[in-house]
């Protein structure tokens, strides 16, 4: 769906959800693209009583207008003037926005199921950019990945803001791919969490940036290490354990300058018994942003399935996190459970 509007819309609620899932591409009427996309319902949210705005419509539309593709427009003020204007236009439908902009969308999803079809709740550019960090190659060649990561990291807060985390858990749990799916789920959890405790915007994407890069390490692992379906033996699990370091080296040599993901990336396998790896911290040694991510890490791990092993509900993981207090940081996992468990 194309949406060309004349005025200043904040993307909430239904049109930041069809926004997010890449149903909706929304443009400034005079910033229409000049490349036509094909096949797309087109919505005007314009106001037809204002010259320019109808000219810049008009031409937008010449570009973009296939001649069965639904043109639906959302009139502000429904007069017999303005009706007759979006029918001059070539109106299929109109929609009146007495109710609001969200209840018209909701109206216009009725109207159109396809609209309301799938779509992935996982934007491009948190897929894009998980791809390319577990792909071993991407870090022989030199270059700067702070910038795309941010990206990913706030991709993923948004979604999670406008889908919520049991949509985003749905979709990801449903990935072949073990280790892609378990840095999206970790990214989606502490996003959950961060939001659920009322973070700043910053330390939001902070909690989620070092969930979504805390397993890069492993794109250095042999994959028939990482999948094997019996348990490891000694060499393998000591090649496992390798990825933290790893990480945070890659990371490092690659643009990432804040100590606190980088921390959490070298980290997230400590235990506050000192019993974790790789350099067996324990308890007040461990900031709160690494037993944070430690937590949704373990979490994201047991209620997935693994070659090895069987998943569990979200309410048997939480009982895991709230049953080894020695291992993780309880105040934490107490506050971890609303964000998580179903309401």
């Amino acid at each position: 769906m194309l949406l060309f509007t004349d005025r200043h819309l904040v993307p909430e609620g239904e049109l930041k959800r069809l926004i997010m899932r890449g149903v909706c591409r929304m443009f400034p009427i005079h910033a229409a693209p000049t490349i036509k996309v094909e096949n797309a319902l087109i919505l005007c949210d314009v106001d037809l009583e204002n010259f320019a705005s109808a000219r810049m419509l008009r031409l937008a539309l010449a570009v973009h207008r296939a001649p069965d593709s639904p043109l639906v427009f959302l009139l502000r003020d429904r007069t017999h003037h303005t009706e007759s204007q979006a029918r001059a236009l070539g109106a299929s439908d109109m929609l009146s926005v007495d109710e609001g902009f969200n209840a018209a969308l909701r109206h216009l999803m009725n109207k159109y199921p396809f609209l309301g079809a799938h779509q992935s709740c996982v934007p491009p550019e948190a897929r894009l950019a998980i791809e390319d960090l577990l792909e071993a190659n991407t870090w022989y060649a030199a270059g700067n990945y702070e910038g795309r990561i941010d990206a990913g990291a706030q991709a993923v807060l948004d979604a999670i803001e406008a889908e919520g985390i049991h949509h985003w858990m749905d979709e990801v749990l449903s990935y072949d791919n073990l280790t892609y799916q378990h840095c999206l789920l970790v990214a989606g959890t502490a996003a959950a969490f961060g939001s659920s405790l009322g973070f700043s915007r910053q330390d939001k994407v902070l909690l989620t940036t070092a969930g979504f890069v805390h397993d890069v390490g492993k794109a250095f692992i042999p994959l028939e290490i990482l999948n094997k379906e019996t348990t490891l033996d000694a060499a393998e699990m000591a090649n496992v354990r390798r990825h933290p370091m790893i990480g945070y080296a890659i990371l490092k040599e690659h643009g990432v300058r804040n100590t606190d993901v980088l921390g959490c990336v070298r980290s997230h396998h400590e235990l506050l018994d000192g019993s974790g790896y790789p350099a067996g911290l324990m308890g007040n040694s461990l900031p709160d942003l690494v037993k944070m991510v430690t937590i949704c890490d373990v979490f994201s791990a047991l209620v997935e399935h693994r070659t090895y092993k069987q998943p569990v509900s979200p309410e048997a993981a939480y009982d895991y996190l709230a049953a080894n207090g020695q291992l993780f940081d309880q105040a934490l996992v107490r506050a971890f459970g609303p964000s998580i468990l179903p309401a």
